[in-house]
C-alpha cells in the first residue's frame, strides 16, 4: 500500500522513559520490601537513597551485600536486578530477575523488569513473554503496551502488533501515523477486509483527510471491489487531480471492468505526464491489442521494453501476441520464451499452443 502520510520506523532501543518509569515503580515497592522482609531497614533506605542520587554503582554494592546475606529475599533481588539494568548490566540483572520471580512469581512488576533484561540480551521470545504477563497484570499501562508493540514489530509477531496497534487506535493514541501502521501490519498478513473495517471506521468519522479515501481505494481494488474503488478515487482526486498514483489505480479499475475506451483515455493522460514510464507504454500496448491494433501495439511495448518497464514479462507478453498476429511465429515464440524466463506463466500456454515447446 502506497501512502502520503508520515510513517516513523520503529526504533527497537533502550527507552530512557522506560527506566524512569521502572526507576519510580521500584520507588513504590520499596516501602514494602523495607516492612515486609528480613533486611535491615537502615541499610535498604541507604540502598534507595543512592538510586535517588543517580549513584547506581554504589547502590548496587549495597544491595549485592543485602541480597547475599537474604538470598531468598526476591523483592531484594528483584531491586538488585533493577539497579544492573540502569547499570547496563543486562545479563546478570537477568539472573537475579529470574531468581526473584522464581521465589516470589506473583512480584508483578519484576516481569517488567525482565522484558527489559531478556529485550536487551536479545532473549525476544522470552521477552514477549514477560510483557505479556506483565499486561495480565496491568491490562490498561500504556508504556507496557508500546514495549509490547514495538518488540512484536521488531520480531514480525503481527499478531501481537495489531491487537495493540488496535488499542492505541481506540483509544486516539498515535493519530494518523499509527493508523497508517495498522493498515500496513494488516496488509502484510494479508487482512485486506480487516483493512477495510478500519477504513471505513476512520471515514466514518467524518475526517477531513482526503487520504483516507485514497487508501481505501487501493483496499477495495485488491478486493476485486472496482467501482467502490472508484468512487473513493473520485473523493479523493477532488483535491489531488494530478496524483499520478490515483491515476494508475483509476485507470486499473477501468481495466478491469473491461471499460476498454475510458481505459485508453486514461493511459493516454498519464502517459502524456510521464512520457519516459516504460509501465504505462506497456499497460498501453495491452488496450492497443484488445482493440486488434498489432502492429501500434508492437511498436508501443518496444518503447515499453527501450524505457524498462516495471513488468517485462508482461510487457514480452503482449508484443509475442501482436507479433503472431502479424505473421510473426519465430519472433512471437522468442519472446513468448522470454516472457516465461521473466516469470509471466501464462506464457507457457502460448509456448505449448503455438510454438510446440
Amino acid at each position: 500500500m502506497k501512502t502520503n502520510l508520515p510513517m516513523n520506523s520503529t526504533v527497537f532501543k533502550i527507552n530512557k522513559t522506560v527506566y524512569q518509569r521502572l526507576f519510580f515503580v521500584l520507588l513504590g515497592c520499596l516501602s514494602t520490601i523495607v516492612c515486609a522482609q528480613q533486611v535491615p531497614a537502615k541499610r535498604f533506605k541507604r540502598v534507595i537513597e543512592l538510586m535517588d542520587q543517580d549513584k547506581f554503582s554504589d547502590a548496587r554494592v549495597l544491595a549485592e551485600e543485602l541480597c547475599s546475606e537474604f538470598p531468598e529475599d526476591a523483592k531484594c533481588l528483584y531491586t538488585l536486578g533493577n539497579i544492573q539494568i540502569q547499570l547496563r548490566d543486562f545479563g546478570t540483572a537477568l539472573v537475579n530477575l529470574n531468581k526473584s520471580i522464581s521465589l516470589d512469581p506473583s512480584l508483578k512488576e519484576a516481569y517488567f523488569s525482565r522484558y527489559i533484561a531478556n529485550k536487551e540480551t536479545r532473549n525476544f521470545q522470552f521477552a514477549l513473554a514477560d510483557i505479556n504477563r506483565y499486561l495480565q497484570f496491568h491490562p490498561a499501562d500504556t508504556t507496557s503496551h508500546w514495549a509490547r508493540y514495538n518488540l512484536a514489530i521488531y520480531m514480525k509477531e503481527n499478531d501481537d502488533a495489531i491487537a495493540d496497534g488496535q488499542w492505541f487506535i481506540d483509544r486516539k493514541i498515535g493519530g494518523d501515523s499509527m493508523i497508517l501502521k495498522q493498515l500496513k501490519l494488516l496488509e502484510e498478513d494479508s487482512r485486506y477486509r480487516d483493512q477495510l473495517k478500519l477504513l471505513n471506521k476512520v471515514i466514518g468519522s467524518k475526517t477531513s483527510n482526503p487520504w483516507w479515501y485514497y487508501h481505501r481505494a487501493f483496499v477495495n481494488h485488491t478486493l476485486a471491489e472496482y467501482q467502490n474503488s472508484l468512487d473513493d478515487l473520485e473523493k479523493f482526486m477532488v483535491s489531488e487531480p494530478k496524483y499520478i498514483p490515483a491515476m494508475k489505480l483509476r485507470f486499473d479499475n477501468h481495466f478491469y471492468l473491461r471499460n476498454l475506451p475510458i481505459c485508453e483515455k486514461y493511459i493516454i493522460e498519464l502517459i502524456d505526464l510521464e512520457p519516459n514510464n516504460g509501465s504505462f507504454k506497456g499497460d498501453y500496448g495491452h488496450i492497443l491489442l484488445q482493440k486488434g491494433d498489432w502492429a501500434k501495439a508492437e511498436s508501443v511495448f518496444d518503447q515499453a521494453i527501450r524505457l524498462k518497464s516495471d513488468n517485462l514479462g508482461y510487457v514480452y507478453l503482449g508484443r509475442a501476441i501482436a507479433k503472431f498476429n502479424q505473421g510473426d511465429k519465430d519472433l512471437a515464440c522468442s519472446d513468448w520464451e522470454r516472457s516465461l524466463l521473466l516469470g509471466e506463466s501464462v506464457a507457457r500456454k502460448y509456448l505449448t499452443q503455438y510454438c510446440g515447446k
